[in-house]
């Protein structure tokens, strides 16, 4: 006998199940989406490598700008170019948790998570400290945030993303980011394909840019030490996109 009730599709069913256990743990404080601070700093934060497509140039154009970021890195991706892991840990960036592969995370069952989060905290910890998970796809259930954060990690998503480019931004991108970015602010970018190799120009742009207003790009783990302890922005729902600051 079917589950669902008579007449009923079940994918009409599912979505906004899905949609409820993914939002509660956003409304429950436990997503960090920005970071409020006095400093002028936002946090660079990348998804998707590494890559010899994309994480070469990537770092390059860091090491210009004197700017750090923080690479949700793929797992399955890290243990492909264990050596582009160890120059992005190398040249001062930090590590984060994006899971095994580029999938929903919302979609896996619990145990499936939970082994492709630890083994990709494993690939990655040879290389450096991890303490931020980011989930495929952008958002988390509560039963997988309550796995990750029983291993250590917090969940983060961001407050401004870039959607052009697939993820990695095309000329226009930098001016409206630009527009987005401030003080606290936690910007998403993507690399990882060939399709992305746009992103280094995206980011050698947008932080000429931001450079120019006094903003300095760093790793989560730099912005949050420095926010004010009687705040915390994780209530926040995610900010705009490139596309909401018009063309």
């Amino acid at each position: 006998m079917s589950r669902w009730p008579t007449g009923c599709d079940a994918r009409r069913v599912a979505l906004p199940t899905a949609l409820s256990r993914a939002i509660g743990p956003v409304l429950g404080g436990r997503v960090l989406f920005g970071v409020p601070t006095r400093a002028p700093r936002f946090a660079l934060t990348i998804d998707d490598g590494p890559s010899p497509a994309t994480t070469p140039a990537l770092l390059d154009v860091l090491a210009r700008h004197g700017a750090r970021a923080t690479f949700f890195l793929l797992g399955e991706e890290a243990a492909r170019h264990p050596e582009l892991v160890a120059r992005i840990a190398g040249e001062g960036h930090e590590l984060g948790n994006h899971t095994w592969r580029d999938e929903p995370t919302w979609t896996l069952p619990v145990p499936e998570f939970r082994e492709q989060l630890r083994a990709t905290q494993r690939t990655l910890a040879a290389h450096g400290p991890v303490r931020w998970f980011r989930p495929g796809s952008g958002w988390p259930t509560t039963e997988h945030l309550a796995v990750a954060e029983a291993d250590g990690l917090r969940c983060v998503l961001g407050s401004a993303v870039a959607i052009g480019g697939a993820g990695a931004g095309t000329a226009r991108t930098p001016t409206r980011l630009d527009v987005l970015i401030r003080r606290g602010t936690v910007l998403v970018l993507h690399e990882g394909t060939p399709a992305r190799r746009a992103v280094a120009a995206t980011v050698d742009a947008l932080l000429t840019r931001t450079s120019r207003r006094g903003l300095a790009a760093t790793t989560l783990s730099e912005l949050v030490a420095g926010r004010p302890d009687r705040s915390d922005s994780s209530k926040r729902p995610r900010g705009p996109t490139d596309e909401d600051a018009g063309p």
